[in-house]
């Protein structure tokens, strides 16, 4: 019994135990229930205060949003056709205000825009977009953005790059440009005035251009064969490209050493001063004009003959449509190596230290969209010619004959790295007016032709040497 009254009683212990740890113990739970109530209630205060907090900067991330920022500088050429000039900028100024951000655009004339761009590559206040870039040259200078990205998106939006655009952007196999325009370099003719001194077609090859020109010249008149201008300009500088070419010359050979010191160069520069020294076809004003100089002079019929891009035929068109009706084009006669022309255009570029790039990138696929682009070129009256594949088939192009024969002249194209590769020192002998000042020394300075030659190879190998030792 007194076993089974200490079993019970244990029992009983652990029943009275365990109620008086029930009893004990309750209180305690609930305290720790009401105190985890509490935790939760805390950590429910918590996130109510951050969901406050991320009110807080969505709001000012909108507010962000609708701060247009820094305004974006855009800097391009300013154009002879004021119409093209107007509907660029209206472009860049669209991009700006579907994307809520502000924009202006600086145009300057071809004769400055160059040095503009070294004055401020130097003193390091480059806008955010240029269009007119020397590819090669900015590319090793390391102020250029890749846009590879960009250039496939936009070559996809319209249908496909042509060939001599796209490697004549691509540093190493990326895009570092984007092409806006290609614009073949012409001879102009007045048929008219060549048919009354008997000739019914342009020259076939360079004598006969000298001797058709003689025969059109008559100071008295003031009627000159051909004008073109010795100054530092564009004009006065592209145009040696195609007699260098046409007599066998070249600035570099396949691998990209100077060739530029030989007797090819010599006969096309002596042929070309000649043609006011010895032949004296061309009016003596050519010494004094700036990049309108030949168009002008062109416009007013005291040339019969001048080397230009397509803006004289929007000024044709324009001003006198019946004087187009009287004009042919053609490439630069042929020489010993065959007809040629300078392939001109432009390509803009997005420099380094952008206030932003995407803004910058939605300037550049507004101007190039398929709503834009067309005008773009349009506008500039058979200036400018496509560089994507899908505008060549363009009424524009077609359906106009002069527009038609000038965009035939593109087969007789060449770039000024041809035959070698792309290179950053050949931009220079533009930027720095190689070729213009070349010719000028022997036209107005008596230095021999051979001297300037190789005075100018002199000059090149300087020029890559820099970029070599970059």
């Amino acid at each position: 019994m007194n076993a089974l009254s200490r079993r019970r009683f244990l029992r009983g212990s652990l029943i009275a135990v365990a109620g008086v740890l029930a009893a004990s113990c309750q209180p305690k739970v609930v305290e720790k229930v009401v105190e985890r109530t509490v935790e939760v209630e805390k950590v429910v205060e918590k996130v109510v205060e951050q969901t406050v907090e991320v009110e807080k900067i969505v709001t000012q991330e909108v507010i962000k949003a609708a701060d247009p920022g820094p305004k974006m500088t855009v800097w391009a050429p300013k154009h002879f056709i004021q119409a093209q000039n107007d509907y660029f900028t209206d472009s860049v100024l669209l991009a700006a205000a579907r994307n809520n951000f502000e924009a202006e655009v600086q145009l300057f004339p071809w004769g400055d825009y160059q040095q503009k761009q070294n004055a401020a590559i130097e003193a390091k206040t480059l806008p955010d977009i240029i269009l007119g870039i020397n590819v090669a040259r900015y590319s090793a200078m390391d102020i250029l953005e890749d846009v590879d990205d960009l250039f496939q998106e936009i070559g996809a939006s319209g249908g496909g790059w042509f060939e001599a655009n796209e490697a004549n952007v691509k540093i190493d196999g990326k895009a570092v440009g984007i092409p806006f325009h290609n614009e073949p370099q012409v001879m102009y003719y007045r048929a008219d005035i060549f048919a009354e001194a008997g000739y019914e077609a342009p020259p076939k090859d360079l004598d006969e251009f000298v001797e058709m020109t003689k025969a059109v010249t008559d100071p008295s008149s003031g009627i000159y064969g051909f004008g073109n201008t010795f100054s530092d300009v564009p004009d006065g500088n592209n145009i040696f490209w195609g007699f260098l070419w046409a007599f066998g010359g070249k600035v570099q050979d396949e691998n990209g050493e100077i060739a530029f010191n030989s007797q090819e160069s010599i006969d096309a520069l002596t042929w070309y001063t000649d043609l006011y020294l010895t032949h004296k076809v061309m009016p003596e004003a050519v010494t004094g004009w700036d990049d309108t100089g030949n168009n002008k002079a062109w416009l007013a019929g005291q040339c019969a003959c001048i080397y230009n891009s397509g803006s004289i035929l929007n000024s044709m068109r324009t001003d006198d449509p019946g004087f187009a009706e009287h004009v042919v084009v053609g490439p630069t006669p042929a020489g010993p190596a065959g007809p040629k022309t300078y392939q001109g255009g432009s390509t803009a570029g997005i420099m380094k230290g952008t206030k932003s790039f995407e803004q910058a990138a939605a300037i550049i696929r507004e101007i190039l969209s398929p709503e834009r682009y067309p005008n773009n070129l349009r506008s500039a009256g058979g200036m400018f010619y496509p560089v994507l594949k899908n505008y060549e088939s363009d009424p524009f192009f077609q359906d106009d004959p002069w527009n038609k024969a000038t965009a035939a002249m593109v087969q007789y194209a060449q770039f000024a790295h041809q035959p070698g590769p792309i290179t950053a020192w050949i931009d220079e002998i533009g930027g720095k007016w190689t070729f213009s000042r070349m010719a000028a020394k022997v036209a107005l300075s008596g230095v021999s032709p051979a001297q300037a030659v190789e005075e100018a190879a002199a000059e090149m190998a300087e020029m890559k040497a820099k970029y070599e030792n970059i």
